[in-house]
């Protein structure tokens, strides 16, 4: 290895700001969620509901956060194709249901409805 530290210094900001970049890219990916979809998943987690949906074009949307009680409609809404509408709402940000003091703002489900095929 180089014992030229700025080299060091500036591969390491170039990596940094890479990865950074591309996190930002994935999470600005949830600006995009469709407004009707089927819902193929629904889980119940720890701090929030997630919710995967496939749209009319064959998109994925996996771990979409949504709202406790729609998760508790689950018989109502898995394999169905629905209409969504969403919200930023606050969720915990912490590593297990128990309190940490940190929430995040996400834009999640806060509402659900069954629509034709």
């Amino acid at each position: 290895m180089s014992k030229n530290p700025l080299l060091f210094i500036l591969i390491f900001t170039s990596i940094t700001l890479g990865f950074l970049t591309l996190i930002k890219g994935i999470q600005g990916q949830n600006l995009n969620l469709p407004t009707r979809a089927k819902v193929i998943g629904m889980v119940n987690g720890d701090l929030a509901c997630y919710v995967d949906l496939v749209d009319d074009n064959g998109q994925e949307y996996l771990g979409i956060y949504a709202i406790f009680e729609i998760c508790e409609q689950q018989e109502t809404f898995l394999n169905k194709r629905v209409k969504l509408s969403y919200n930023e709402e606050s969720f915990n940000d912490c590593e297990s249901i128990e309190p940490c003091g940190k929430t995040k703002r996400v834009k999640a489900i806060t509402e659900m409805t069954v629509i034709a095929q």
